[in-house]
């Protein structure tokens, strides 16, 4: 199974914004406010809550039990945005399935005739 890269450092660079590096030396930038709904991520919306980001275990994490998922903001500073839950499941299903694909196809397990 492939690893996910953790997240190693974050800068807060905007009202809502970050710049993370990932343990595997990928970096990016991104606005999260698109992010930001629910009870949870409401709060962070003020810049001085915002600025409360630590990195905890490899995850973006505020006080008061926001965090990120690092395969998430992952795929976010990939793309260079947020991108709405609809895409995401599209996106970790597909990975999903050829990431299965690819542990059959590698698998020592040999195939014979049946007699």
């Amino acid at each position: 199974m492939k690893s996910v890269p953790q997240v190693i450092r974050c800068a807060v660079v905007g009202a809502t914004s970050v710049r993370v590096k990932f343990s595997d030396g990928f970096a990016g930038t991104l606005d999260l406010l698109p992010a930001l709904r629910g009870r949870v991520f409401a709060a962070l919306k003020r810049a001085e809550k915002f600025r409360e980001v630590a990195v905890q275990d490899g995850t973006l994490v505020w006080p008061g039990g926001a965090d990120i998922c690092p395969s998430v903001l992952r795929y976010w500073c990939e793309l260079g945005r947020v991108c709405s839950q609809e895409e995401l499941d599209a996106h970790f299903s597909v990975a999903a399935s050829a990431e299965m694909v690819g542990m059959v196809a590698e698998s020592p397990v040999k195939c014979g005739k049946p007699r």
